[in-house]
């Protein structure tokens, strides 16, 4: 999946939902959230029961800005990737493959958030790190 697909998905996403924000976005889509203890990891796994798509979120993140990073991120899988979960289990490849489509779609929606909530671009990556806890990469 091209960058350029992911960047217009986020954008019919918010322009649909008139907002970037990752939480309010999985309520509208009714995406049951549920905090709970996870370790270290994961910080977040999508589930399905039936057709219905269950984020959990590990309970470390609710008072970290990487929980909007990771709520992104688990949004990315549902909205991108929205009936391949067992393709996603098939092979190493495919795993990383849809990791990372799911990271670029955080990375983008996030972004918009922060149009959303400063009005203008941030001036840096790092802004994004700051604010919504993007992977310092």
């Amino acid at each position: 999946m091209s960058r350029r697909f992911i960047n217009q998905a986020t954008q019919i996403v918010t322009h649909r939902y008139h907002t970037a924000d990752p939480f309010v976005i999985a309520e509208k889509l009714n995406v049951e959230v549920d905090w709970k203890f996870l370790g270290e990891s994961p910080l977040g796994k999508t589930i399905y029961d039936k057709n219905n798509p269950i984020v959990i979120l590990n309970n470390s993140l609710r008072d970290s800005p990487l929980r909007y990073f990771t709520m992104a991120h688990e949004l990315g899988h549902i909205i991108l990737q929205e009936g391949l979960v067992g393709y996603y289990c098939l092979n190493n490849w495919t795993h990383s493959e849809m990791e990372n489509e799911a990271n670029e779609f955080g990375v983008s929606l996030l972004a918009q958030l922060y149009i959303e909530e400063n009005g203008c671009l941030p001036a840096n990556y790092s802004d994004l790190v700051h604010e919504y806890g993007l992977p310092c990469s």
